[in-house]
């Protein structure tokens, strides 16, 4: 399923600095990697962070989106957020299972 607009964090030295959403008719990542690197710099990068719950301060390294937990002050892997496909595939498998256990219960087979 297609978006209209796709969510980048800009990233300097592993920092979140900003987050933008640009339209998918605009060029997509290329578009945005090349306004990140002349904003930002060189070694400024632009992520997709669409599926995760990141702000500004948040961090990414070693492939990850960085939080920090309220509580401990450690940092933590951000949240992800499942896309519309992958809930409903989670759906489909949990309805099969649920379904083969209804049968089992009854004594019926499939």
């Amino acid at each position: 399923m297609a978006t209209a607009h796709e969510s980048y964090a800009q990233i300097v030295d592993g920092n979140i600095v900003n987050i933008i959403s640009w339209g998918i008719n605009n060029g997509g990542y290329p578009e945005v990697n090349h306004l990140t690197h002349m904003v930002y710099g060189d070694d400024a990068i632009a992520i997709s962070c669409q599926q995760y719950i990141v702000g500004i301060g948040d961090k990414y390294h070693d492939g990850v989106f960085w939080g920090t937990d309220p509580e401990t002050e450690e940092e933590v892997p951000a949240e992800y957020l499942p896309t519309q496909n992958e809930k409903l595939a989670q759906l489909k498998a949990e309805n099969e299972e649920l379904t083969l256990a209804l049968a089992e219960m009854i004594g019926g087979a499939l």
